[in-house]
């Protein structure tokens, strides 16, 4: 993950084009589905989690010149999240569930690119995606503890129970951010589909405050970042490095892994829209914050008992 960002990221900064680092930090996202030790599986995990990550960021990129807001992005979200849910549980993908493909549509989505379709975007994008799978190939490591764990394979019934689950809680915590005028809606169903990566009430709950503990965290790291009034240069070599602790803890501890995500992803988007200021950090911090709360409330209310068990690793 540290050069499938850093390699591209590097290259952008060199051509002083630091404003397309958030496409590549969402193509370098591709690496993290790499985490097979065996070859073979590995690259057919890495082509699943860049189908679905390209399909959503490219379905972004597409229709960020209309202004995407609203329930247009609501409706786009429920989309990208239902349909990267079903298939991560069928494929038992690592990480799984809908955070990455959701995240990477409604942020990319959502960026200021104007009336013409960002071209040097999109390719800084897809060319990112694919020297992940590169060295992915290349790479060579042994076995971890994890996968000395066998896991087995989610029926259809729970597959389609927790996909439907991701398309309530995303419709009511979006309708309540259009609602409250929520400028950043993105945040929202990113942090309602948090919680549903864990197969019970209890996994929720603690999976939801794993979010707000660490997207907190990751804000007072942005804000001390900020106070040094770095340049873009600094602040490019900041998201690079930022990466490789979010891939080393991510599946190991969510709350610590987002203490670095956070601010990766705000400087990114700074990067691309030099206009966002402490707004964007507040929307961040309410976003999550209402998106978690909404995603444990009405995930238990759907699912009375904890009937659904999934297999470790997942993300959101």
């Amino acid at each position: 993950m540290g050069l499938g960002l850093g390699i591209p990221g590097t290259a952008l900064l060199l051509t002083e084009r630091s404003d397309l680092l958030a496409y590549a930090v969402f193509g370098s996202v591709v690496g993290m589905y790499g985490r097979d030790p065996r070859r073979l599986q590995r690259l057919k995990d890495q082509l699943l989690g860049a189908a679905l990550m390209l399909c959503a960021g490219i379905c972004g990129i597409a229709v960020a010149p209309l202004g995407l807001h609203g329930w247009t992005l609501l409706a786009g979200g429920i989309f990208w999240a239902v349909l990267s849910s079903v298939v991560a549980d069928h494929h038992g993908l690592k990480p799984g569930g809908a955070f990455f493909p959701l995240f990477a549509f409604g942020a990319l989505g959502t960026l200021p690119v104007g009336e013409t379709l960002a071209l040097d975007g999109l390719v800084a994008f897809v060319a990112t995606a694919l020297f992940s799978i590169l060295l992915g190939q290349m790479a060579r490591f042994g076995p971890a503890a994890e996968y000395g764990i066998k896991t087995l394979p989610i029926p259809w019934p729970n597959i389609g129970r927790r996909a439907v689950t991701y398309l309530v809680v995303i419709l009511v915590a979006g309708s309540i951010g259009i609602f409250l005028h929520a400028e950043h809606l993105q945040w929202t169903m990113a942090g309602a589909a948090v919680p549903l990566a864990a197969g019970n009430a209890r996994g929720r709950i603690k999976r939801g405050a794993h979010r707000i503990a660490g997207t907190l965290a990751g804000i007072a790291v942005l804000l001390g970042l900020q106070l040094l009034e770095p340049s873009e240069l600094v602040i490019g070599c900041c998201i690079i490095l930022l990466m490789f602790p979010t891939e080393a803890y991510m599946v190991r501890n969510y709350g610590l892994a987002l203490s670095f995500f956070t601010p990766l992803i705000i400087l990114m988007l700074q990067l691309a829209n030099p206009v966002i200021g402490i707004q964007m950090v507040w929307d961040c911090a309410m976003g999550n914050l209402l998106g978690v709360i909404v995603g444990i409330v009405v995930a238990a209310i759907i699912e009375r008992r904890p009937r659904l068990q999934y297999s470790s690793g997942v993300v959101g």
